[in-house]
């Protein structure tokens, strides 16, 4: 049995938190896309590389996820994130399941200096 959006986004967010990117990768499909303003990535190595950087620029950061709102196969978020040198207030990500496995998610964030 497939696993719901909400078991996915939840192993997603323990992953996420735990800076485990292998696990934060295994929740995407192989042709997932991931959209940002900066463009796209596509597939397990593409959503590999965009996690790879955003932990780069919050490195041990504390989340926050004050907003989940799940519609069938659709999840929308929205997200704050403060590490020691730098900061996002306004994260919002959409997420598209399919087949038990994250499929497609936007990404829209401010990345901020600390201090």
């Amino acid at each position: 049995m497939a696993r719901t959006p909400q078991e996915i986004f939840e192993h997603h967010a323990t992953a996420l938190l735990a800076g485990d990117i292998d696990g934060v990768v295994e929740d995407y499909a192989d042709d997932a896309l991931f959209v940002t303003s900066s463009g796209v990535r596509r597939g397990k190595d593409g959503v590999r590389e965009a996690f790879t950087t955003l932990l780069g620029k919050l490195p041990d950061a504390a989340w926050e996820v004050p907003v989940q709102v799940f519609e069938d196969d659709v999840l929308y978020i929205e997200w704050s994130a403060v590490a020691e040198k730098s900061r996002v207030e306004d994260g919002v990500d959409t997420f598209v399941f399919r087949d038990g496995l994250i499929r497609v998610q936007t990404v829209r964030f401010t990345l901020e200096p600390v201090g």
